[in-house]
């Protein structure tokens, strides 16, 4: 591949010495390389990594490479670049970093998955980095500086896009100072920030592209064009795993707009796409037109006749059978009950869940011989550029994609069949191709949440002391869809179900049994997080309920003892799980005079993937049997250093929308193996109407940012029950309407 590489893509900049010391190393695909200002720069920029450049005109722009769906990214990772780089934010512009596989950092010099977005990671993992991006620039404007006044860099100081000569008030932008800074060799260490100091971390600013989302301008992947571009629809096999028998496209031939139908096959590991045919059309409309007219019979195989009602008949007889895979041993919980008989048993459930994205799957996709290109979103373009590298026979560096902001991830898009089944389609045709789904193809074609069932036991003795605890998980794994049947790791069970369980209970047992199911599962918001901690904080809240104790003194007397893990992956620390449960018990009024029929439910959880924590406490209202009104939420959070306030509320206010909407009503049923559900009026997320109020609150610290993303979801749900509990009605599976609840 012949790549051009103008003077602006390959900085030069010369030593004291006089040789010279590349600075930034840029493809034309690579880096914050959006063109420079409109005004004339008298220089090349200062861009001494690829996520940063300032211009001699004094224009800051920050690329981000985490991909941006709502959850603020584009504000929060542009931020701590800035607060190290003392930069004016109100001048600061921040871009999407274009894919590129070689992308390599300051802190992290060897390319790696820095594209990648999911597990609440995105400061977590980013956190160093951009602190470095902005102090290693700050670092080289102040010597600059410094050795234009001849003056030691101790004797500068820097705000607002400026250093400041302590000695006599004299200053100069860094736009003024980016021509002799580009000069100067790129430091390895810099200093950071002590976070007492922080100006800008911290604060609660809005969304850098709030505007243009609010106007309309926002351009997401479904809003890709590019020239000759034809669009495409698909008819997929309903079943997973079938096969195309005959296609008859006759009728689609007197559609105006129609060009051809194109045959695709399914694919099994990693990615489980759907055998389909594509109706390739001039426009949009035209090809959903001519697929509705298209014939197809399908060879459905031997897996079309499973449902989901006898699927969780299956979870119940298996829960109480052997486990398969043994997970964590704390103790002998097998030989230490007492004898006296103090001895709970329950089980929870919990269904199939879509992830129901605002914008549908969508991708623009261009195949030449030896190369392919692709328009749209990705929340994981690595792994899909390996996958499609191999699926076209061709040199991965060969694979391009450009990234649009994302209209909803919530884990979807670190999927890519959307993607191999774009390529598949593009391959047949001379020009790119836009594949669009409808929403009736986005939730029937999911890479679904598993369905899921716990089989709780706990024991405890005459005086009140806690014996044992067992938790026996039961799923669709998700780690067979992606590693076959034959992996070594198939268990979900982080969340608590596994050592990252937070109580301390000296006699422990987990275990795990994958039960098969021919439907595709997918990581869907705090994944197996969600899945565990329903049915562990529902059941520590049940046992106390048995045992007279209250539920939340009875939490807290099993945290105080637990030590803090740091080891096996493990770091947890126990206290700042009581720490919010306090907060959120104190917030919402837990020990204060209750009006008639109202009732309190709490839940706690430390987040597996980060050092993060949070509580729900929900005061509900019962105004008749199982028929509630949501009084008041309230979110207690624990995520270290908070970036930007504004953007952790809206992701633990999203969450609450998020998780209700499971609790409540959410599920994803299966009949001769087809799904049902086919819009959001019977995949129904929550309305403004149903929308609680909420407070949320977190706890000032100076520890590591944790994520924030996904902590704020596992907790609603036993939260929510656990009022429903306190009221006399506990519900045992997910979503409580299929048992009855109504909520006004």
């Amino acid at each position: 591949m012949k790549t051009n590489i103008n003077r602006r893509n390959f900085l030069k900049i010369g030593s004291a010495a006089g040789g010279g010391l590349v600075l930034a190393f840029l493809l034309p695909e690579v880096g914050c390389n959006s063109g420079s200002s409109v005004k004339a720069a008298a220089c090349d920029p200062l861009q001494p990594s690829s996520y940063l450049k300032i211009e001699s005109t004094g224009d800051v722009t920050i690329c981000f490479a985490r991909q941006e769906m709502g959850q603020g990214v584009n504000t929060s990772l542009p931020m701590i670049v800035a607060e190290e780089l003392d930069a004016d934010w109100s001048k600061v512009k921040t871009e999407i970093m274009t894919y590129n596989k070689d992308l390599a950092r300051l802190n992290d010099p060897k390319p790696g998955e820095y594209y990648s977005t999911g597990g609440s990671q995105s400061v977590v993992a980013d956190w160093t980095e951009m602190r470095k991006v902005g102090a290693t620039a700050k670092t080289m404007l102040v010597k600059a500086a410094a050795d234009k006044w001849k003056i030691p860099e101790s004797q500068c100081s820097t705000a607002n896009g400026t250093v400041t000569n302590k000695n006599n008030n004299t200053s100069l932008s860094y736009g003024e100072l980016v021509c002799d800074a580009i000069k100067l060799p790129v430091p390895k260490e810099v200093k950071l920030k002590d976070p007492k100091d922080f100006t800008l971390v911290g604060k609660a600013l809005p969304k850098k592209n709030l505007k243009t989302i609010l106007a309309g301008n926002a351009k997401y992947g479904i809003d890709a064009k590019v020239p000759d571009m034809v669009y495409a629809v698909a008819e997929r096999c309903p079943v997973l795993g079938g096969k195309i028998k005959s296609v008859d496209d006759s009728a689609c031939k007197q559609v105006n707009g129609f060009i051809k139908t194109v045959q695709f096959e399914g694919t099994a590991v990693p990615m489980h796409l759907h055998a389909g045919v594509a109706v390739l059309a001039t426009n949009v409309w035209s090809a959903m037109k001519a697929r509705n007219v298209l014939k197809v019979v399908w060879d459905e195989g031997d897996k079309n006749h499973e449902s989901t009602d006898e699927l969780f008949h299956k979870f119940e007889s298996r829960s109480k059978q052997k486990p398969a895979n043994e997970i964590y041993t704390k103790g002998n919980a097998a030989k230490a009950n007492d004898p006296s008989g103090n001895v709970l048993e329950s089980a929870y459930a919990a269904p199939f869940l879509a992830h129901g994205t605002m914008e549908p799957m969508n991708m623009v996709a261009s195949v030449k011989k030896d190369s392919c290109e692709l328009w749209g979103t990705s929340q994981w373009p690595e792994w899909a550029a390996r996958e499609l590298a191999k699926e076209l026979s061709i040199d991965e560096k060969n694979v391009k994609i450009n990234l649009t902001y994302i209209g909803g991830g919530f884990g979807r898009r670190l999927y890519h069949d959307y993607m191999i089944e774009a390529v598949k389609i593009a391959k047949q045709h001379d020009a790119p191709v836009k594949v669009i789904w409808d929403r009736t193809d986005d939730i029937r074609n999911d890479a679904y949440r598993p369905a899921n069932y716990h089989r709780m036991k706990a024991s405890w003795s005459n005086d009140g002391k806690m014996l044992t605890w067992q938790h026996h998980v039961l799923s669709t794994s998700i780690n067979v869809m992606i590693e076959g049947p034959d992996t070594k790791n198939p268990a979900e069970i982080l969340g608590g179900a596994a050592s990252d369980f937070w109580y301390d209970i000296s006699n422990v047992h987990t275990a795990y049994s994958h039960v098969d199911f021919n439907l595709q599962r997918g990581w869907v918001r705090a994944v197996e997080i969600c899945m565990n901690v329903f049915p562990i904080e529902s059941f520590i809240d049940e046992v106390a309920s048995k045992m007279k104790k209250d539920p939340l003194q009875f939490r807290l007397h099993l945290l105080s003892t637990m030590p803090k893990r740091t080891d096996n992956g493990l770091n947890q620390d126990p206290q700042r799980v009581a720490a919010v449960l306090k907060l959120a018990a104190e917030k919402i009024g837990y020990n204060n005079p209750r009006q008639a029929n109202h009732y309190i439910g709490l839940a706690a959880h430390p987040f597996a993937f980060c050092p993060s924590y949070a509580a729900h406490a929900i005061e509900i209202e019962m105004i008749g049997p199982k028929k509630f009104r949501i009084i008041k939420v309230i979110a207690a959070v624990d995520c270290g250093i908070v970036v930007n306030p504004d953007g952790m509320k809206s992701q633990i206010e999203g969450g609450l929308a998020f998780a209700l909407s499971q609790a409540l009503k959410n599920e994803i049923t299966v009949k001769d193996s087809r799904v049902e559900q086919n819009s959001f009026f019977n995949y129904d997320p929550l309305r403004f109407n149903e929308m609680p109020d909420i407070e949320v609150h977190y706890i000032q610290s100076n520890e590591t940012p944790g994520g924030i993303g996904e902590v704020g979801m596992p907790t609603v749900a036993p939260a929510l029950c656990n009022a429903l509990a306190a009221a006399g009605f506990r519900p045992y599976r997910l979503p409580i309407k299929k048992d009855g609840f109504e909520w006004v």
